[in-house]
């Protein structure tokens, strides 16, 4: 920790439930220089996309802010709701009573993105967050939004980032990921700066990460948002990977901290290698004013 206002401590998680058509991301992240601990919620349902942002002061509990909890153990992780989540469609905010217990399960070995870059991105990345760690998972639980509920099989991602996150910095960024079945799962991710653009990522399995440290892609768009990409991962092995992949719904959030962001979280059918996988595609944009 340094003494940065924007130095910030954070855990994300995401899951996509296919077969019943749900995708939950959610992050805590805490800023003790500015005395601020933040947190979102979001669950996408077919027709539907609810969600909560708060943030309070900090404290000693990182894993915990306003009804969400991430709870560590026997190597895997709890993640827990219990409160509000609001209609993002309804022109005033109606509170529908929600709650999640879910219990998400790594597979692949945690992934530390200084494997992907050199001194030079390490440099280039570090106003958003220099320490990064990804791993994909699976998830089993329940969820429930007013009347709808759930039972929940889902694959996921997670990440754990510490250092400096200012949401201004990059000019944009793609956080591209998806897993297939149980045993395989890839994320992709892509920074832009003034400087030049930082490549990373990882091809997982159970027993082995290979570090990507190359991304060609091109997104194909529906107006103004992202409808599909194809991408090639170039990975420090010297593997390829190629991958298609649709966009099937998608969620607008303004940045908290950046009137001048805009984060559009997506879900994607992707495509790799004759195996069919699911995901979230996350793209960091300039708001168009």
């Amino acid at each position: 920790m340094n003494d940065d206002l924007e130095w910030n401590m954070s855990y994300y998680f995401n899951l996509h439930d296919q077969k019943n058509g749900v995708t939950a991301f959610m992050r805590i992240g805490s800023k003790p220089n500015k005395d601020e601990k933040s947190v979102f919620l979001f669950v996408i349902e077919e027709g539907r996309v609810c969600g909560i942002r708060n943030a309070v002061p900090c404290d000693d509990d990182r894993r915990s802010c306003s009804g969400l909890s991430f709870i560590e153990g026997d190597g895997q992780w709890r993640l827990r709701y219990d409160g509000p989540l609001f209609d993002m469609a309804s022109k005033e905010p109606v509170p529908v009573i929600s709650s999640m217990d879910v219990v998400w399960k790594p597979v692949n070995p945690l992934m530390d993105y200084h494997d992907c870059v050199d001194a030079r991105g390490a440099q280039m990345s570090a106003k958003t967050a220099s320490e990064h760690f990804e791993q994909f998972g699976l998830a089993t639980g329940r969820i429930s939004i007013g009347d709808a509920s759930y039972d929940i099989e889902a694959t996921g991602e997670r990440d754990y980032s510490e250092g400096v996150r200012d949401w201004g910095s990059p000019k944009m960024w793609l956080w591209l990921n998806s897993v297939y079945g149980e045993s395989k799962g890839f994320n992709a991710t892509k920074l832009s700066t003034q400087a030049g653009d930082v490549d990373a990522g990882y091809v997982g399995t159970e027993k082995s990460n290979d570090p990507v440290v190359k991304i060609d892609v091109e997104i194909g768009y529906d107006g103004s948002l992202p409808s599909s990409y194809v991408m090639t991962m170039h990975c420090k092995s010297g593997a390829k990977h190629d991958v298609k992949a649709r966009i099937m719904r998608h969620a607008q959030l303004p940045m908290q901290g950046s009137k001048d962001m805009m984060l559009i979280e997506t879900i994607s059918e992707t495509e790799m290698e004759g195996m069919k996988g699911y995901g979230i595609a996350e793209f960091l944009v300039p708001v168009r004013h």
